[in-house]
């Protein structure tokens, strides 16, 4: 199935180019995916109103960040695997799909959104979840991805507890290599992509010319504060905070993935991860490009 026939199923206007979605999955298959999860955020568009429109900002804020922190992940990690820094892989390869698992959680239909408890599950309640819910693209695909998703912890745990002496040998042809977990998490980011393109499509048919407001409501602090344990101080990201109050002038209804990152917020984000002076080799780690690597915002 072609991306702009997947872009039609949801209703959306925005097109995108799926990559990942076709090859991995029957026509068959997104087609039913599509369709479900339209029914799914049925009830939600049909009593849309301030408060949801809140909440679902809150959740594709979280989510697109979730995609671009996976971003930068992926890239190091091919980075790293170029330079023979294999220490890093385990790592980086884990929280790369991780990530990703937390953007299609965040935006599902069928998972409740309960603020900090929703951004603080733990990894095997993340894992369970997102094997669970993958169902509906197929069994086959649940069994693959928490195959996938076990492993890539387990790995990432032994180089942090253990250190086997073989190094990543030890997992013979069960490793997952960069390459493999980019491909997973742009499979997830794309069902994420796919999920707010058909909420944003309800909630445009069932309210065409409505416009919503964002609420002062505690949960749109947990978009921009981060708590630290050993610390009775909370940090305010200052860049989260500026962008959040620029979506509460502009957002006025759900967007998709993709529409809601701008490319102010795209360029602030990767830029954070430069050198902090001009004075570096050129052959130093770039944050600041292949931003399409998970999310198609070329």
């Amino acid at each position: 199935m072609d991306s702009e026939t997947i872009t039609s199923l949801t209703g959306s206007k925005m097109t995108y180019r799926y990559r990942e979605l076709p090859e991995r999955c029957s026509d068959d298959e997104i087609e039913k995916y599509i369709l479900r999860t339209r029914e799914l955020f049925n009830p939600i568009a049909r009593d849309f109103d301030n408060d949801r429109n809140t909440e679902w900002f809150i959740r594709s804020y979280l989510a697109l960040k979730c995609v671009l922190g996976a971003t930068v992940l992926a890239n190091s990690a091919e980075y790293a695997e170029i330079r023979n820094l294999q220490v890093t892989l385990p790592y980086l390869s884990y929280y790369t799909i991780l990530n990703c698992s937390r953007s299609f959680l965040l935006t599902l239909p069928c998972v409740s959104w309960r603020g900090e408890k929703t951004i603080e599950m733990t990894h095997n309640n993340i894992i369970n979840v997102t094997s669970d819910k993958m169902k509906r693209l197929g069994q086959r695909h649940a069994d693959a991805l928490g195959s996938k998703l076990w492993n890539a912890k387990e790995q990432r745990e032994l180089f942090s507890y253990r250190f086997p002496a073989s190094g990543l040998a030890i997992f013979g042809d069960d490793l997952i290599y960069p390459s493999e977990a980019t491909g997973i998490a742009r499979l997830l980011t794309e069902l994420a992509q796919i999920n707010l393109s058909c909420l944003e499509a309800r909630v445009a048919q069932r309210n065409p010319e409505k416009r919503f407001d964002l609420l002062e409501q505690d949960d749109m602090w947990h978009a921009m504060q981060y708590e630290m344990k050993n610390s009775i101080e909370t940090l305010i990201d200052e860049e989260d905070y500026g962008r959040v109050r620029y979506f509460v002038r502009k957002y006025r209804r759900p967007v998709s993935l993709v529409a809601l990152a701008t490319d102010g917020l795209v360029d602030e984000f990767f830029s954070a991860w430069q050198p902090k002076n001009d004075q570096h080799d050129s052959d130093w780690f770039n944050a600041d490009q292949q931003w399409d690597t998970l999310l198609d915002i070329w």
